[in-house]
């Protein structure tokens, strides 16, 4: 009984913790894109912008505590399918949208079009599954995570097997790319002008970082999957306390995920951050994340 005391109270302080870090690395993100008018110019950049919106609204969420015998538990319980599912189909479209500019090179005025239809599309789905879910569940508050969440063996059709159906589709779409940047990239070594050189180098640097997209997925949603499916599969199982510290602790992370991989990894993106919080750099100080051909492409439509 101790154990299984110590290991939930543990449980709790990793899922608020990883809630937190969420919450911030996502905030971080919006506010350099609503603070930087020249930082938001970048068409991957306003990608990343919107799936931190909904990231930041979920980790939100999993800060609050449910409560099983009032009506908000079953608020939050729809709340998190609804917002959940989102960035995983938002996060397939912007691998989508990688994969089109790097191996078909559509340019960034189409690929616009077909961001704005591809995010409408995921909202429509994610709204419709969430709507199917009210009636043909409960919402239980699972102590172990301290949110409220939906119970249903039709969650593994109506949520988790969607979400890993976008997660296997990113990753297949995230080999192809690879394979494409580096045959661009053999080509890329053989050019002269060094100018040119450099600039289809940093363009090849933006595409990898947005390809990395699913990898976040995978993080975020493994283990949430297997605890989920073993507790709908095996209800009268005893609690898996180390199954449940990891979900605790990986399942709210995407915001942070993304804030690692599309801030701290890019140097323009930290010297404005740097910028916000304390001083100007050289305007010399520039990041291939600020002056790639999908910006000047941009700026000339």
């Amino acid at each position: 009984m101790f154990y299984i005391t110590f290991a939930s109270t543990i449980d709790l302080y990793l899922a608020v913790t990883a809630s937190i870090l969420s919450l911030i690395g996502s905030l971080i993100i919006i506010v350099l894109n609503v603070r930087f008018p020249d930082y938001r110019k970048n068409f991957f950049r306003k990608l990343i912008f919107i799936l931190s919106i909904y990231d930041a609204i979920l980790s939100f969420l999993f800060l609050i505590p449910g409560d099983k015998n009032q009506g908000f538990c079953a608020f939050q319980g729809y709340a998190i399918v609804w917002l959940g599912s989102m960035p995983a189909y938002i996060s397939l479209s912007i691998s989508i949208i990688t994969y089109l500019n790097v191996s078909k090179n559509w340019s960034v005025f189409r690929l616009k079009k077909i961001s704005n239809k591809l995010h409408i599309v995921s909202a429509i789905v994610a709204t419709i599954l969430t709507c199917f879910t009210i009636g043909f569940a409960e919402s239980v508050h699972f102590p172990f995570t301290n949110w409220c969440f939906i119970k249903g063996r039709f969650m593994l059709g109506a949520f988790y097997f969607l979400i890993w159906i976008c997660t296997i589709a990113s990753i297949v779409l995230y080999i192809m790319i690879v394979k494409q940047i580096r045959f661009v990239y053999k080509t890329i070594e053989q050019m002269t002008n060094l100018v040119d050189k450099r600039r289809k180098r940093d363009n090849l640097k933006v595409q990898m970082r947005m390809s990395t997209i699913p990898l976040s997925l995978v993080l975020t949603w493994l283990i949430a999957s297997i605890r989920r499916s073993r507790e709908i599969f095996f209800p009268d199982s005893n609690q898996n306390s180390t199954l449940n510290v990891l979900h605790s602790l990986t399942n709210p992370l995407q915001g942070f995920f993304d804030c690692v991989v599309f801030v701290a990894f890019s140097s323009y993106s930290r010297q404005k951050l740097k910028e916000l919080v304390c001083c100007k750099e050289p305007q010399d100080s520039q990041d291939f994340t600020h002056t790639t051909s999908f910006d000047e492409e941009e700026r000339r439509m």
